[in-house]
């Protein structure tokens, strides 16, 4: 007898009854009956569908309190939720607004954290619009100071003007006299002089005009 055949022969037959072995096996389980790789996916499976009713279940509940709140009626907020991390966008008037849709979000049971992305568009603007308002405050008191600055230089370089003893204040464009000169002569020069300078808006006069002409 040869020896290789047997042993091919053999080879084969104990691969043949393997296999019917395994065929045996899945055909006496239960059409119902999982796998062990079924069963062990299973639990994975009903936890993440579990989570995604929860966190629907939260979606709809910020929702509802965001939407009863007086403060966001003019609020536009959108809300999304993973595994109770609820992510708020949209706009609000101002931080306040703002502030409070995070805080009624937050008070909602289930919820785990706060992602607040919100824009508060209002607040923004507010603070630009005092800015711009601060800056021109400093070109004012900047365009002020060089008025006053360049009347009393022109009085000083005037003859008739530099004896006398004016105060000059300008406050917005707008410049104030005060003292005593002269004459009405002196008092008129003063005022030609001042009104002359550029930035002058309009002179408050205030000086006293001595008796003599």
């Amino acid at each position: 007898m040869n020896t290789s055949k047997l042993s091919l022969t053999t080879k084969t037959l104990m691969a043949a009854a393997i296999a019917a072995s395994l065929g045996l096996t899945a055909c006496n389980r239960n059409p119902g009956q999982m796998s062990d790789i079924d069963a062990a996916s299973a639990p994975k499976e009903s936890a993440s569908l579990g989570a995604a009713m929860d966190d629907t279940a939260i979606t709809a509940k910020v929702k509802q309190r965001l939407a009863s709140d007086d403060r966001l009626k003019s609020a536009s907020i959108d809300v999304e939720t993973n595994n109770g991390v609820v992510t708020l966008t949209g706009s609000t008037q101002d931080t306040d607004a703002r502030r409070a849709a995070e805080d009624l979000a937050r008070n909602v049971a289930e919820v785990q954290g706060i992602d607040n992305q919100i824009r508060a568009p209002g607040a923004m603007d507010d603070l630009s619009a005092k800015a711009e308002g601060a800056a021109a405050r400093v070109g004012e008191t900047v365009s002020d100071a060089t008025i006053t600055t360049k009347v009393k230089a022109q009085f000083a370089a005037d003859d008739r003007v530099k004896a006398m003893s004016i105060n000059v204040d300008t406050d917005n464009g707008v410049v104030t006299l005060r003292g005593d000169v002269a004459n009405r002569d002196v008092h008129q020069r003063a005022l030609d002089i001042a009104r002359g300078v550029d930035g002058v808006k309009s002179i408050d006069d205030e000086l006293k005009v001595g008796e003599s002409s």
